[in-house]
This record gives C-alpha cells, structure tokens and sequence, in this order.
C-alpha cells in the first residue's frame, strides 16, 4: 500500500520527506503550487506523483489554480455549471494533456463539488467529466492508468440506498483502473469514532477492490489504519488538518488568512492519537518515562529538549515544522510495517489498538484528557475491524 503526501500549505515540508525517503510520491494541490512549480520539480519525483485538478468549485479563482491552462475561468470568464454543457470537451482535452506532458503517474477525472446530490447527480458525473474524457484517452490512444476523482459525503455512506446506487455506478464504468476517493464527513471530534460509517466505509472499499478497482484514499487522518484493512492501493498523509479531513472551505478560503490557530498536536503511534501539547506537558510531570509514549525520530530529541537540545526549550506552535515531519515519518513506517496478507493485517491493527489502550491506562491513572486526545476512539475501531473481518 502507497502512501502519498497530500499537499497543500507549506508543501516544500512534503516535498523534503519525499527526497528523504518518506513517502511514495505526492498529489499536488493547484490552489497552492503554481504551475511552473510543479512543472520545475524533478521528473523523478512527478512520475510518481499525481494532479488532484481541483474542479470543486469550477470559478473559484486563486492566484495559484489560474497558472493551470485547465482552469475554467482560463477557458471562460465566470465559468457555472452551466457552461460544462459546452466546453467539457475542450476542459478534458486541456486537463489530460496537461497531466501527460507532466509526466505524472495517473490521469485523474476530476468532479465538481455539491452541498446536496441533486437527483440528476451520477449522470451529469457521468456526462461532464466520465465521457469527455474517456474519449481523449481513446482518441489519444493514452495508456496512461486513468482515476476518477469521486467525493463521498457522508449520506452517501450511511443510506443504504444511495450506498448501493453510488456503488452500482462505479462498479459500472468501464476504461479506468480505479478511483481517487476523497470522504467527506461532519464529524467534531478529531478521530472518527462512529462505528456504523467506518464499517460502511470498509465495505465500499471492499466492493471495488473486490470488482479489481484501484482505490486511492485522499485526506487521511489517522482513520487511514483502519481503512487500510480493506486492502486499498494507497493512502495519504498530510500536515494540518484541513489536509487530513476534506472541508469544501478550503477551497474558498484564503489559507493563513482570518484562521483560529490550534493548539499544537503530536502524533505517536503507540497512542495512535494526536495528542494535544498542553497534556505532553502534564505527562512531563505526572507520568514516568512520558516521552518513551513518543516515536524516536531526528525531530523529536528537539520537540522533547533532550540531550543536546536540553537547554533549548521547544516553543510549541501548530505552525513547526518538526510536528508534521516527525508525523510523515512515524506514520509511513506504521503504515508500511502492515502485513500484505488481509487477515495478518486486520490482526496486527488489532493488536496496534489493545496496545495503545493499554498506553492509555497507565497515563489516565495520572493525567486525564478530553476526548480529542484520549483513546476513546479504539473501542470502537477495534470493534470495526472484528465486525469486518466476519464479512471476508
């Protein structure tokens, strides 16, 4: 299983990994990386990377997205939903001809975003970006491996009927090897922590794979460990949240700007939580061997103030640098250490969570935690992964 940086603010952090070793490759972001720049990156590096388009919001016009010839405002002024009618021939051509002369590994079909799925919904999928194409990839005769980009709201998961009818239509196309998921959810809470989405979830992924799709899974948060038992093709990583849970405000929004700053978080893979700063503060004073709950990596001698860095108190801010790539490199090794065989995988993801609750029991006997930082999410994801497994 891949493992892609989803990029965004900030991507030169994404692009270091990735020439360090960590990471398998990139999906750039158009309303953040101008053209040239990408285009300038090493071939090396795009071939194994890929374009998410970004049509959400088709005329949402950033100083960025107007570098791609494929945005649609470069092929109309105001460009609506209408005018797909009319120029999507011409949008498909631009936006595959652009993905082939940059050499990336996938031609990604991209979509439009919708606040409700009008009823007409699949087929003017179907009709504005499926076929348009479709047909340059057989006019071109391109053998690049083409994706459609697909977002799942949450009621598209958690109704059976339009679960089904989602599902029946992609297990419908023809000409592509797989899907660019991107699941769209209203949940609070920083870990999903609903049983009955996450099982429906691992059942969607199921059926495609099971209908030898390719499934891509952008906009990952630490969930990625759960979906991975139905053995998808890749996930993503991504620094701030807004990388790791897919928000349409992004695109509307300019990032940095008028944003409430979070506190910062931490991930460990022995919690497989984020942990808030404040109480890695509290574990400093309440907790025997509190940083041992932490991953060894170059960043977090620095993070922690230990050895040489002791005299040089780290000043904790969601904007540091050594908090996401300490991130990239704690949860591509996690994510690489799965097992290949299905069943050894669910098991080993079992036995992740029994660990971190145990974790967690030693620290809550001292420090308590709010749900955004505690182990309250495991339960449930275990009890997921045991209700999946009897489905295989």
């Amino acid at each position: 299983m891949k493992v892609y940086h989803q990029m965004g603010f900030r991507d030169k952090w994404n692009i270091d990994c990735l020439k360090s070793g960590i990471g398998d490759g990139l999906i750039f972001s158009p309303i953040n990386m101008d053209s040239d720049k990408l285009l300038a990156l090493p071939k090396t590096i795009r071939e194994k990377s890929f374009l998410d388009p970004q049509f959400y919001l088709l005329n949402r016009e950033k100083s960025t997205n107007i570098t791609y010839p494929f945005f649609p405002g470069n092929i109309k002024t105001d460009f609506s939903t209408a005018d797909l009618d009319i120029f999507n021939s011409k949008l498909a051509e631009i936006c595959v001809d652009y993905q082939v002369d940059a050499d990336l590994e996938y031609i990604i079909i991209p979509t439009r975003y919708v606040d409700a799925v009008p009823t007409r919904y699949l087929e003017q999928m179907t009709e504005n970006f499926i076929y348009p194409f479709l047909r340059i990839k057989e006019q071109k005769n391109i053998t690049k491996k083409f994706l459609l980009t697909v977002v799942v709201k949450q009621i598209m998961i958690e109704d059976n009927d339009k679960l089904n009818e989602l599902l029946n239509w992609l297990t419908g196309i023809s000409n592509i090897a797989g899907f660019y998921l991107i699941f769209e959810n209203n949940f609070t809470s920083k870990q999903i922590k609903n049983f009955d989405y996450l099982t429906k979830v691992l059942f969607f992924i199921d059926v495609l794979k099971r209908n030898e799709f390719e499934v891509h899974i952008g906009y990952c948060n630490t969930e990625a460990l759960v979906y991975s038992a139905a053995m998808p093709d890749s996930i993503t990583i991504g620094s701030y949240e807004n990388l790791r849970m897919f928000k349409i405000s992004r695109f509307e929004m300019s990032e940095g700007k008028g944003m409430h700053a979070p506190n910062p978080r931490l991930y460990s893979s022995k919690l497989l939580q984020w942990m808030d700063y404040n109480y890695i503060e509290s574990m400093k004073s309440l907790v025997d061997n509190y940083d041992s709950y932490f991953d060894d990596t170059s960043y977090k001698p620095l993070m922690f103030s230990l050895g040489e860095f002791k005299d040089k108190a780290f000043k904790w801010h969601f904007a540091k640098s050594e908090i996401y790539k300490h991130y990239f490199e704690v949860f591509y090794s996690q994510i690489k250490s799965l097992a290949s065989d299905q069943f050894e995988r669910i098991e080993q993801l079992k036995t992740m969570i029994k660990i971190a609750i145990d974790n967690y029991s030693i620290i809550e006997n001292a420090v308590l935690l709010d749900g955004d930082s505690d182990g309250s999410h495991l339960a449930i994801w275990y009890n997921v992964l045991n209700s999946y497994k009897k489905t295989l």
